[in-house]
Protein backbone atom coordinates (compact mmCIF):
# COMPACT_ATOMS: atom_id res chain seq x y z
CA UNK A 1 0.00 0.00 0.00
CA UNK A 2 3.13 2.55 1.19
CA UNK A 3 4.67 2.02 -2.56
CA UNK A 4 1.29 2.32 -4.17
CA UNK A 5 0.95 5.98 -2.56
CA UNK A 6 4.75 6.87 -3.08
CA UNK A 7 4.43 5.96 -6.86
CA UNK A 8 0.77 7.62 -7.00
CA UNK A 9 2.13 11.32 -5.53
CA UNK A 10 4.90 10.95 -7.29
CA UNK A 11 3.05 10.71 -10.56
CA UNK A 12 1.03 13.55 -9.87
CA UNK A 13 3.51 16.05 -8.03
CA UNK A 14 6.30 15.13 -10.78
CA UNK A 15 4.81 16.87 -13.74
CA UNK A 16 2.80 19.57 -11.93
CA UNK A 17 6.32 21.12 -10.26
CA UNK A 18 8.70 20.19 -13.43
CA UNK A 19 6.04 22.41 -14.97
CA UNK A 20 5.47 25.03 -11.90
CA UNK A 21 9.73 24.71 -11.84
CA UNK A 22 9.70 25.99 -15.41
CA UNK A 23 7.66 28.66 -14.37
CA UNK A 24 9.24 29.76 -11.51
CA UNK A 25 12.58 30.46 -13.71
CA UNK A 26 10.86 32.28 -16.69
CA UNK A 27 9.54 34.77 -13.70
CA UNK A 28 12.56 34.79 -12.04
CA UNK A 29 14.16 35.58 -15.25
CA UNK A 30 11.87 38.13 -16.45
CA UNK A 31 12.83 41.20 -14.21
CA UNK A 32 16.24 40.11 -14.12
CA UNK A 33 16.52 40.42 -18.36
CA UNK A 34 14.79 43.41 -17.96
CA UNK A 35 16.63 45.25 -15.68
CA UNK A 36 13.89 45.43 -13.39
CA UNK A 37 14.36 47.49 -10.38
CA UNK A 38 14.86 46.66 -7.00
CA UNK A 39 10.83 46.88 -5.68
CA UNK A 40 9.57 44.68 -9.19
CA UNK A 41 12.48 42.29 -8.91
CA UNK A 42 11.55 41.67 -5.01
CA UNK A 43 8.05 41.87 -5.60
CA UNK A 44 8.01 39.10 -7.63
CA UNK A 45 8.83 36.53 -4.78
CA UNK A 46 5.59 37.27 -2.62
CA UNK A 47 3.99 36.26 -6.01
CA UNK A 48 5.97 33.37 -6.45
CA UNK A 49 5.23 32.37 -2.99
CA UNK A 50 1.00 33.02 -3.77
CA UNK A 51 1.25 30.94 -6.77
CA UNK A 52 2.92 28.38 -4.55
CA UNK A 53 0.61 28.10 -2.11
CA UNK A 54 -2.30 27.76 -4.74
CA UNK A 55 0.07 24.98 -6.92
CA UNK A 56 0.42 23.49 -3.47
CA UNK A 57 -3.12 23.67 -3.10
CA UNK A 58 -3.55 22.63 -6.25
CA UNK A 59 -1.63 19.05 -5.92
CA UNK A 60 -2.78 18.23 -2.54
CA UNK A 61 -6.37 18.03 -3.65
CA UNK A 62 -5.95 17.03 -7.16
CA UNK A 63 -3.91 13.83 -5.07
CA UNK A 64 -7.01 13.63 -2.59
CA UNK A 65 -9.11 13.14 -5.68
CA UNK A 66 -7.20 10.60 -7.03
CA UNK A 67 -7.28 8.52 -3.48
CA UNK A 68 -10.90 8.65 -3.15
CA UNK A 69 -11.15 11.65 -1.41
CA UNK A 70 -9.38 10.41 0.95
CA UNK A 71 -6.42 11.58 2.47
CA UNK A 72 -4.09 12.10 5.44
CA UNK A 73 -1.43 14.39 6.73
CA UNK A 74 1.64 12.57 6.20
CA UNK A 75 0.91 12.08 2.59
CA UNK A 76 -0.18 16.08 2.63
CA UNK A 77 3.41 17.07 3.79
CA UNK A 78 4.84 14.51 1.34
CA UNK A 79 2.70 16.12 -1.63
CA UNK A 80 4.40 19.68 -0.87
CA UNK A 81 7.54 19.01 0.52
CA UNK A 82 8.18 16.84 -2.74
CA UNK A 83 6.95 19.62 -4.99
CA UNK A 84 8.69 22.34 -3.26
CA UNK A 85 12.25 20.68 -3.47
CA UNK A 86 11.65 20.01 -7.18
CA UNK A 87 10.75 24.32 -7.74
CA UNK A 88 13.01 24.65 -5.16
CA UNK A 89 15.94 22.50 -6.99
CA UNK A 90 15.35 24.42 -10.55
CA UNK A 91 15.30 27.75 -9.16
CA UNK A 92 18.50 27.72 -6.85
CA UNK A 93 20.48 25.99 -9.92
CA UNK A 94 18.91 28.68 -12.46
CA UNK A 95 19.64 31.29 -10.24
CA UNK A 96 23.28 30.28 -9.55
CA UNK A 97 24.22 29.61 -13.07
CA UNK A 98 22.68 33.02 -13.66
CA UNK A 99 24.06 35.06 -11.19
CA UNK A 100 27.69 33.21 -12.01
CA UNK A 101 27.74 33.31 -15.83
CA UNK A 102 25.29 35.93 -17.37
CA UNK A 103 25.32 38.75 -14.30
CA UNK A 104 27.53 38.02 -11.62
CA UNK A 105 26.58 41.71 -10.13
CA UNK A 106 23.49 41.91 -9.86
CA UNK A 107 22.03 40.60 -6.48
CA UNK A 108 24.81 43.12 -5.41
CA UNK A 109 23.40 45.93 -7.43
CA UNK A 110 19.58 45.06 -6.66
CA UNK A 111 20.92 44.80 -2.91
CA UNK A 112 22.25 47.95 -2.80
CA UNK A 113 19.57 50.08 -4.76
CA UNK A 114 17.15 48.33 -2.21
CA UNK A 115 19.16 49.50 0.44
CA UNK A 116 19.47 53.29 -0.88
CA UNK A 117 15.48 53.29 -0.81
CA UNK A 118 16.09 53.24 2.95
CA UNK A 119 19.63 54.94 3.41
CA UNK A 120 21.05 52.22 4.04
CA UNK A 121 23.08 51.67 1.29
CA UNK A 122 26.35 52.54 3.01
CA UNK A 123 25.90 49.61 6.11
CA UNK A 124 25.37 47.28 2.92
CA UNK A 125 28.59 48.60 1.00
CA UNK A 126 30.44 47.89 3.74
CA UNK A 127 28.85 44.58 4.86
CA UNK A 128 29.59 43.40 1.33
CA UNK A 129 33.47 44.78 1.41
CA UNK A 130 33.66 42.99 4.58
CA UNK A 131 32.53 39.73 3.02
CA UNK A 132 34.79 40.27 0.34
CA UNK A 133 37.43 39.05 2.38
CA UNK A 134 35.47 36.16 3.85
CA UNK A 135 35.75 32.69 2.01
CA UNK A 136 33.00 32.36 -0.10
CA UNK A 137 30.71 29.81 0.62
CA UNK A 138 30.74 26.48 -2.07
CA UNK A 139 28.03 26.45 -4.61
CA UNK A 140 26.28 23.03 -3.67
CA UNK A 141 25.95 24.74 0.10
CA UNK A 142 24.21 27.66 -1.53
CA UNK A 143 22.06 25.65 -3.72
CA UNK A 144 21.20 23.12 -0.81
CA UNK A 145 20.15 25.96 1.23
CA UNK A 146 17.93 27.20 -0.93
CA UNK A 147 16.26 24.28 -1.02
CA UNK A 148 16.25 23.94 2.40
CA UNK A 149 14.23 27.16 2.72
CA UNK A 150 11.84 25.91 0.15
CA UNK A 151 11.29 22.17 1.62
CA UNK A 152 10.56 24.36 5.15
CA UNK A 153 7.99 26.47 3.21
CA UNK A 154 6.52 23.03 1.70
CA UNK A 155 6.47 21.74 5.02
CA UNK A 156 4.53 25.19 6.49
CA UNK A 157 2.14 24.92 3.56
CA UNK A 158 1.35 21.70 3.21
CA UNK A 159 0.64 21.08 7.05
CA UNK A 160 -1.82 23.89 7.07
CA UNK A 161 -3.74 23.00 3.50
CA UNK A 162 -3.45 18.75 4.29
CA UNK A 163 -5.00 19.90 7.65
CA UNK A 164 -7.60 21.76 5.95
CA UNK A 165 -8.34 19.21 3.25
CA UNK A 166 -8.50 16.43 5.23
CA UNK A 167 -10.83 17.26 7.48
CA UNK A 168 -13.28 18.26 4.36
Amino acid sequence: MEADNSSAIKKIVLPIALIFGAGRIIFDLIPKLAGANSKVYYSTFLIAFVFEVLAITYTIKKYKKSQNNSINLKEALIVGVMFMVIVGGLYAIQSYLYDLYIDPEFQKKTALEWANLYGKSSDVKKMMSEGESIQQTSSIFSIITSILKFSLLGILVSFIVGTIVRNR
